[in-house]
Order: structure tokens, then C-alpha cells, then sequence
């Protein structure tokens, strides 16, 4: 079978599918609610259940579908799953199933980014306080968004440029206000204005002060005046979650090789995730 962005594959018995280049396994929730329904009954069926089934329409239109069926033995009278594959759907039926399966399939895709996210925020808001994981994340934000200044043909000049790395020196000792080992949350961060504010907002008001040289030039963060940056910064720690296992077809690291703390927010999120699991078996 060809793989193009219009592939459609289902595995029944693992509950896992297809779309494109995107494969995931469907949680049950989300399989009862969303796939189910445009499975019955033709598809699939509580004694006729589908087990695979693909379709594309790359350089030919092609379509292929396994079941089992709950049969009995008429000789020992023993029922059992009889494997077949299913070819009774017109091309038009199958059409109609493909375009409704890959509603379904977005449905399912959606709930698990808003889970993701609500289950991030809720990791995140419930800190009181910055904790040293928090601080790392922020301290990658911020050198992964002026990785530019460090270009040969930054549109900088030296001098800017000294400014700049100087500012990102600054920004990598960051996790270093956390004194001690028995320090866990700090309240705000010390963190340092960067070369543009300096030029724009201190410089006229401060001239032949250098560059980073007094206290007045570290700013507490975060504060309500940078709320907007917070949701940019989270915005993009959940951008990091999305794309921390990337597709062979690029050569980039993983999210982990890149920031630290993401792998131990992604842990964190799956226990989270366990233990919602776990009660929800409790009480069903």
C-alpha cells in the first residue's frame, strides 16, 4: 500500500490507526465514543469484528478489510473466530466509511491535545512558586528564542553581539539561585534585561553605565506585567511535549537532548494519567 496524507489503516485488536503518517493507539474511552459508532454494524460488530483495515488512494484507489466472525462448528458444535476478509462494501460505501473514520479519528486527536494541555497547566499552576525544573524550561526558552543574535550575519553589530552573549551567559546560570540542594521553590527570578531593553529604555536615561553592570538592570520575573510571556513560554513547552518524539524524516534531536526537564514533565504527566486510569477502573 502506498502512504500518502490520505492512508487510512486500523489494527481492531490493538485499537490502534493510521492517518497519513500519523499512527496512534486509540485509548477505550475514546474508541467507544468516536470509532465505535461509525464501526456499527456494518465494519464491525460484537460477533463480526474487524481486525484490519486500510485504504489509500495514492497512484490507484485500493481498499482492503480482515474480520472475524463468531462461528460454530456444526460437526463438534464448538463456536470460534473464523477469519475472512470482507468484501461485500461498494467503493461509494467505502468512501462514506473512510471520510467518517477520519472525522472520528480527528475527534480522538483532539481530546488527547486538550487532556495534554489541561493536564500540563494544572502540573504547572499547582507549583506554588518557581521550582528548579520550571527555571530550566525558562532558561531554554530563552536562549532557544536569541539563538539568532549568535549568527554570522545576525543584524547586530559587534558590540551588540558581545551584549548579547553576555545576556546569555546570564540566562545559563539562572538554576544557579537555587543556593542549595534544600531549596526547592524561589519566589521570583533575578533575570537580566536583554541588550535591546538596555538600548531602547536604560541607556537614555543611564548614560556611560555598562552593559549589565548594576542591580538595576536584573529585573524580578516573573510578574503580572509579563503574563503574556508566561502563556507564550507555556505555549511552547507544550509544543516541546508535542514534538519531543519527531518523525524519522527529519534529522533533529529530540526535545529531551535539548531541555532536560521536559522528559520529567512528560513523567510526571503519565502518572497523572495512570491515576486517572486507575480510578476511573475503580469505580467502573
Amino acid at each position: 500500500m502506498e502512504l500518502n496524507n490520505n492512508t487510512v489503516v486500523i489494527r481492531g485488536q490493538t485499537r490502534q490507526m493510521t492517518r497519513g503518517s500519523t499512527t496512534v493507539t486509540i485509548d477505550d474511552d475514546s474508541w467507544d465514543t468516536y470509532i465505535t459508532p461509525v464501526l456499527y454494524p456494518l465494519w464491525s460488530s460484537d460477533r463480526d469484528k474487524l481486525t484490519y483495515f486500510e485504504y489509500s488512494n495514492g497512484a490507484a484507489e485500493s481498499w482492503k478489510c480482515d474480520k472475524q466472525k463468531y462461528v460454530r462448528n456444526h460437526t463438534t458444535g464448538v463456536y470460534f473466530w473464523k477469519d475472512y476478509q470482507f468484501t461485500e462494501p461498494t467503493i461509494e460505501n467505502v468512501r462514506t466509511f473512510v471520510t467518517a473514520i477520519r472525522e472520528a479519528f480527528d475527534a480522538c486527536i483532539s481530546v488527547r491535545k486538550n487532556e495534554v494541555d489541561e493536564t500540563l497547566e494544572r502540573i504547572i499552576e499547582k507549583e506554588k512558586g518557581i521550582s528548579l525544573a520550571k527555571v530550566k524550561i525558562w532558561r531554554d526558552f530563552f536562549l532557544h528564542t536569541s539563538d539568532w543574535t549568535m549568527l554570522e550575519d545576525a543584524p547586530v553589530t559587534a558590540d551588540e553581539k558581545v551584549q548579547w552573549k553576555l545576556w546569555r551567559s546570564k540566562v545559563r546560570e539562572l538554576p544557579a539561585q537555587f543556593t542549595s540542594s534544600a531549596v526547592n521553590l524561589v519566589q521570583t527570578l533575578k533575570m537580566p534585561i536583554d541588550p535591546k531593553v538596555y538600548k531602547e529604555y536604560f541607556v537614555p536615561y543611564n548614560a556611560g553605565v555598562d552593559y549589565l553592570a548594576t542591580d538595576e538592570q536584573f529585573i524580578d520575573f516573573p510578574s503580572a506585567k509579563f503574563s503574556n510571556l508566561e502563556r507564550v513560554m507555556n505555549e511552547w513547552i507544550r509544543i516541546a511535549l508535542l514534538i519531543r518524539r519527531p518523525t524519522k524524516g527529519f534529522n533533529v534531536p529530540t526535545v529531551s537532548s535539548i531541555s532536560d526537564p521536559i522528559e520529567a514533565l512528560v513523567k510526571r504527566i503519565e502518572e497523572e494519567q495512570a491515576a486517572l486510569q486507575a480510578l476511573k477502573d475503580l469505580h467502573s
